[in-house]
């Protein structure tokens, strides 16, 4: 829609005090480190300041002070040999296995660029959003409604494709009826009961900076369905999902993980973080005196979140130490939009480092990064790639000419969207066998 002379002023006028508040230090002289870099990335007008962004796949448009910090490593394996979900060996992978990053004054994180093929990425985000969005794996979404058990998305594509209409008796997701349950309004159960209530809702992932772990004893609350909740299409529902939970299950209100409360997990993405942290073993940086000795055959997969974040939202800083073994690293995988990834220090106090991540790009936390805080203030619009779109096969950039009518709906969703993957180790592994 074209801005009216009269908008068009007023966002001006808006932009210019924006502006002017940013370059203003003691517009935010109370303000933490980490908090500042996170405002900057957040703020549309003025847009971010960007210059101190490590790029990987874009070296030589790093300033001198990012080339300086950044470090290539060696990765131990392949992980294409190790595990075929990261897609096929083609020749100008067997120049580029190996490759890895880390940074200088962030000890323990490694930065593994793009090691899926194309069309392994868009087999990965099929798997997210039709194969481990649905039950047994719970979601933001089912605090509030009755999800269905195929899955929502089998529901968006029947839709897409005009099989389900407004008139069918399942195209609407029922809501969940209010009942309080409990003297002071919130169900209230403990472990062991084994009629558990649903994953909890909030709004964005809490920061995590008191020390509870995954065996901590407590009765936990479960927050009731909202009354104010619309009802709306699937194709509009999808769009409202925001995390999955994979493995032990998660109460994000106590930062614990429910014990008596462990699906399955998914083989795929256990076989693309084991072989990722097979992979990061030995690797770190002599002058600074870390290495991540962490061996990859103790690694198990046992918890991972899938978070789906649309192109306005954001994670705010937070620490992940729920898990009883913080030394087994953590696996993050980004698909779709690229974002901007701060990683700061055990604190807020500490300037965090700000990462461009793309599609396929491997975030691995070891050591004394798994205690930093670290968050995604900014998913930058229009990046996404060309092998992800909804009609891939006519993008100059890929080979690939030929048409895939079952993607063309994924590429419809990502192509609004960002997906990110992790995976964490809970138990050690004597305990989580």
């Amino acid at each position: 829609m074209q801005l009216t002379k009269r908008q068009q002023k007023l966002r001006a006028l808006e932009s210019s005090r924006n502006s002017a508040k940013k370059s203003n230090p003691t517009s935010y002289v109370n303000q933490a480190p980490f908090r500042y870099a996170e405002r900057n990335f957040k703020s549309r007008s003025p847009p971010p300041d960007m210059t101190e962004v490590f790029d990987f796949a874009n070296m030589d448009g790093n300033a001198d002070v990012i080339k300086k910090r950044i470090v290539e490593v060696k990765l131990k394996s392949d992980l294409r040999g190790l595990c075929s979900l990261f897609g096929d060996s083609e020749e100008t992978w067997r120049d580029q296995w190996d490759r890895a990053y880390v940074i200088k004054g962030v000890p323990g994180l490694v930065v593994i660029p793009n090691p899926f093929s194309p069309p392994a990425q868009r087999h990965l985000v099929r798997r997210c959003l039709r194969v481990h969005a649905r039950h047994p794996n719970l979601s933001n979404l089912d605090t509030h409604y009755n999800m269905p058990l195929q899955g929502l998305w089998e529901l968006v594509e029947r839709e897409w494709r005009g099989n389900l209409k407004e008139s069918d008796k399942d195209y609407f997701v029922s809501l969940k009826n209010i009942d309080t349950g409990g003297e002071n309004g919130d169900s209230v159960y403990d472990e062991e009961e084994k009629d558990y209530p649903r994953q909890p809702d909030i709004s964005s992932s809490p920061s995590l900076n008191d020390s509870q772990h995954a065996t901590t004893p407590t009765l936990k609350l479960d927050p009731l369905p909202s009354p104010t909740v619309p009802v709306l299409s699937p194709r509009q529902l999808i769009r409202k999902l925001r995390w999955i939970t994979l493995g032990y299950q998660y109460h994000w209100a106590t930062k614990t993980y429910h014990l008596n409360r462990r699906v399955a997990f998914p083989e795929d993405v256990g076989d693309i973080a084991t072989a990722v942290v097979k992979a990061v073993e030995g690797v770190g940086l002599d002058e600074e005196g870390w290495r991540n000795d962490y061996a990859g055959d103790d690694f198990r997969p046992q918890a991972g979140v899938i978070n789906y974040y649309q192109l306005r939202d954001a994670l705010m800083g937070h620490v992940d130490q729920s898990e009883l073994n913080m030394q087994a690293p953590l696996v993050s995988v980004s698909l779709g939009h690229d974002c901007i990834y701060l990683m700061g220090g055990p604190t807020r106090d500490t300037k965090p480092v700000a990462l461009r991540l793309r599609s396929g790009d491997i975030v691995v936390m070891t050591g004394e990064s798994r205690t930093c805080f670290h968050g995604v203030p900014r998913i930058l619009e229009n990046t996404l790639p060309g092998h992800l779109a909804p009609e891939y096969w006519t993008h100059a950039e890929t080979s690939e000419q030929v048409p895939d009518d079952d993607w063309r709906i994924f590429g419809e969703y990502i192509s609004e969207a960002r997906i990110n993957l992790n995976v964490r180790q809970v138990f050690d592994r004597e305990v989580g066998m």
